[in-house]
């Protein structure tokens, strides 16, 4: 059972500034002076571990992820991605969106610190760039591109007119009579540039079929979209359906 007394040291580590209060049988929250940046509290909860009495639970009760969907929603695989690599890199466990780590007395202060700095990161994943979720997409197809479809001899980078470099190809598969030109796309100038190096390739009586995969075909505007369908012979609206139906289009390509 925790017992109060037990928690002396993490008094001394905060110069007193510390209370610790039963929210639920079994389940104590901390206050702490460990705030969000707009200069609310966060909410940091502690409890027995129930197959070990020496070890404590630190979590969060799901008030991180709750707080965090008022303005920001992890609703794409690449943000997903962000997510889980925030909280594998400080090793914190979710179950059903409760973020919570195991500690002991002895190693409580540093858990909580750990816990804390977690809680940050996530709650400004707001703030994180455009730039950096869109390199995320290029990750994800990457990876798929050399796992799932390794079978089609993927070349990375292609450069159908050596002479001109400027119209390059994300992903060749040239393991076929007629190759496959993939172009990965996550905004308006993705678009272009998959646009124009397709039609240079038709102008150059280049045989090929082009695919197109794009991060979100909502984020791209409506001429653009209507030029690249255009332009090009395949698309798919998402890398999750890319992911759900591209082998079936090799397949049968």
């Amino acid at each position: 059972m925790i017992t109060t007394n037990k928690f002396n040291e993490i008094k001394n580590k905060f110069n007193n500034y510390f209370k610790i209060k039963e929210k639920r049988p079994g389940i104590f929250q901390l206050f702490l002076p460990l705030y969000h940046s707009d200069g609310d509290m966060m909410d940091i909860f502690i409890q027995q571990s129930e197959k070990d009495p020496e070890k404590l639970i630190i979590m969060d009760s799901g008030l991180t992820l709750m707080r965090l969907s008022y303005y920001y929603d992890i609703d794409t695989p690449n943000k997903e991605k962000i997510f889980n690599k925030i909280i594998n890199e400080f090793g914190i466990n979710n179950d059903n969106d409760n973020l919570w780590i195991e500690t002991t007395y002895t190693s409580l202060y540093p858990a909580i610190m750990q816990f804390a700095q977690t809680i940050s990161k996530i709650t400004n994943m707001r703030l994180f760039k455009r730039e950096v979720i869109q390199n995320l997409f290029f990750e994800m197809l990457d990876e798929y591109i050399f796992t799932k479809l390794i079978k089609y001899k993927p070349q990375k980078k292609y450069y159908p007119i050596p002479t001109h470099e400027e119209y390059e190809v994300d992903y060749c598969f040239n393991s076929r009579e007629k190759p496959i030109y993939l172009f990965g796309v996550n905004n308006a100038s993705n678009a272009r540039l998959a646009t124009i190096s397709c039609q240079k390739f038709i102008s150059e009586k280049i045989p090929f079929q082009s695919v197109v995969v794009y991060e979100s075909l909502d984020s791209i505007g409506k001429k653009d979209q209507a030029r690249l369908m255009s332009a090009a012979d395949k698309q798919f609206p998402s890398l999750m359906d890319f992911k759900e139906t591209g082998i079936e289009y090799f397949e049968r390509t």
